[in-house]
């Protein structure tokens, strides 16, 4: 059998064609692979422009904690000052009082302290991250006070010293133009 009288079927028409044509006499459709998608323009103008609508359309919802700022960057601007140590008076519970200072120009929202506490040689001994349940709000340029548990910790040595710091903190729309807490 010679190349001319072989013969295949038209994929978009159905039609018999020589298995050589590189268009289909019938259709006009391209008949290596890309001819499919070349007639067919109104379905891949309507694809994209689902594709445009939907990038646009979840621009223009998301939520913005998405994009919150990250604290890590800006772990530095907040400060934990003038903090004490208290017990409860069952002497069972400790206690920990103090201020964060906020030095930089975005208001936070404080989610977590980190308190160590440290020999005299900077070994670290113990660490807590007490629960401050809904956080606390600080301004910028402002200090706001807090008073958290830190639960049953046997610190029994006075040379013991601590270091506090914001271990977490988030910049949620609840205290964009909002009173310090």
């Amino acid at each position: 059998m010679s190349d001319s009288s072989e013969t295949k079927m038209c994929p978009q028409c159905a039609e018999t064609i020589k298995a050589a044509a590189k268009i289909c006499p019938f259709c006009q459709m391209r008949q290596d692979g890309r001819g499919r998608w070349q007639n067919q323009p109104a379905l891949i103008l309507s694809v994209l422009t689902l594709l445009v609508i939907y990038i646009f359309g979840a621009w223009l919802f998301v939520d913005l904690r998405f994009y919150a700022r990250d604290f890590a960057r800006h772990r530095g601007e907040l400060l934990v000052v003038r903090t004490s140590l208290e017990r409860s008076p069952e002497k069972s519970e400790l206690w920990l009082s103090g201020y964060v200072t906020n030095r930089g120009q975005h208001a936070w929202r404080v989610r977590e302290l980190e308190v160590r506490f440290v020999n005299a040689h900077s070994n670290l001994l113990d660490a807590s991250h007490p629960d401050l349940k809904d956080g606390f709000a600080v301004q910028p340029h402002h200090e706001s006070a807090f008073h958290v548990e830190l639960g049953r910790l046997s610190i029994t040595n006075n040379a013991i010293a601590r270091q506090v710091r914001v271990e977490a903190a988030t910049d949620d729309e609840r205290i964009f133009g909002s009173e310090p807490d």
